[in-house]
């Protein structure tokens, strides 16, 4: 399968920019995700390598194949893109058999009617829907719909797959189920994909690799785990899971260790596993990464005094927020702890340490994943 390659590519509308300078390459049978919030560009992006949008600037190429160049004003019309489009509605005729949805696009191509049984027939087959070729649409489920819409997009064997949020219409059950399917289908047929989401889970557990965008720019690409565990910057942390971002300063170092005082604490330095030049930081932990231990247990082994001030059962844990000084801090455990006084200890390996400027101040503000707030009144 080609490789889809976008250089600078930007678009502008009305004067405002909705893709500015996006450059990435999806690789030959890769699963790429595009994620970020509502607004980030990141469909935008999907639409203009479909050809249903026509930017600005830079250019996109399939394989050998030239898509859209502004230098040399090529736009290929989306009919002659090879690419299947999955759209966020399925976008099915309710008025057609599952059979003649799938069949359209090989009618429009004028493929004789023996093979568009023969093609239709294989694609049913590879989404799980053999014996449904004469339902209609209202006798499916939304599962089932979101099938059709895949068979139709690849039953003309097109070169790349393009996914614009495909599975925000299913409920949180059937949204599992079609996720591991889907999985499975992209990785049986090797076609490359790209898909739009704002799901992190979605995005970590079906993606070779990440894109997150935000703005109109990319902020980072990289392996899920990756990602996850190192981001480049705080919009990162907290949009790709939850993350506690929490303020103080660098007070020394010890080996590979730099030992951050939080601010409005005076009590023992947090360790952290990572460096920056910049004085003022943020600490990123996530709250699955901390620990937590009744008040009176060992307190070096857990050397963080604060109290539990909420609980909150989801299922396989408990979501605590620990007040430590200033900063109310998430905590995700297995243990049941009553309100009251614990201690913390932190995985110096797991931690992050960012600038604590003044842009950063901004994504704090903005971000509502992010998991920590600063208690000014305490």
């Amino acid at each position: 399968m080609p490789e889809i390659k976008v250089s600078t590519l930007g678009l502008d509308y009305a004067g405002k920019t909705a893709i500015d300078d996006v450059e990435f390459t999806a690789r030959d049978g890769e699963f790429l995700t595009l994620l970020g919030p509502s607004g980030c560009g990141k469909t935008t992006t999907l639409m203009s390598i479909a050809g249903l949008a026509e930017p600005t600037r830079g250019s996109i190429t399939c394989g050998d194949e030239v898509l859209f160049d502004s230098a040399r004003s090529i736009n290929r019309p989306p009919e002659r893109r090879n690419c299947g489009v999955v759209f966020q509605s399925y976008a099915i005729w309710p008025h057609k058999s599952v059979a003649a949805n799938v069949a359209y696009p090989l009618r429009l191509r004028k493929v004789p009617k023996k093979e568009i049984r023969t093609r239709v027939h294989e694609a049913l087959s590879m989404v799980g829907l053999d014996g449904l070729a004469e339902r209609y649409p209202y006798q499916l489920s939304g599962g089932q719909q979101q099938r059709v819409a895949l068979a139709r997009a690849v039953t003309y064997s097109p070169g790349v797959l393009l996914l614009d949020e495909p599975l925000s219409n299913l409920d949180a059950k059937l949204r599992e189920q079609a996720r591991n399917w889907l999985k499975e289908f992209q990785s049986a047929v090797g076609l490359t994909t790209i898909f739009v989401t704002h799901d992190q889970d979605e995005a970590l557990a079906l993606s070779d690799r990440i894109i997150v965008m935000n703005e109109g720019r990319i902020e980072q690409v990289g392996a899920p785990e990756e990602i996850y565990r190192k981001p480049y910057s705080p919009f990162v942390a907290s949009f790709l899971g939850s993350a506690n971002l929490l303020r103080g300063d660098i007070v020394g170092r010890r080996g590979e260790l730099t030992e951050v005082q939080l601010s409005g604490s005076s009590g023992p330095t947090l360790d952290v596993l990572d460096d920056t030049p910049h004085k003022s930081v943020l600490v990123m932990a996530r709250p699955e990464d901390i620990d937590m231990a009744t008040d009176g247990q060992d307190t070096v082994a857990f050397p963080i005094p604060g109290r539990i001030t909420s609980r909150m059962f989801v299922g396989a844990a408990f979501r605590y927020v620990v007040r430590c000084g200033r900063h109310d801090i998430a905590v995700v455990s297995r243990q049941r702890l009553e309100p009251g006084p614990v201690r913390l200890r932190v995985d110096p390996q797991r931690c992050r340490l960012f600038p604590g400027d003044a842009d950063i101040a901004a994504d704090l503000d903005a971000s509502p994943s992010i998991a920590t707030r600063e208690v000014t009144h305490a």
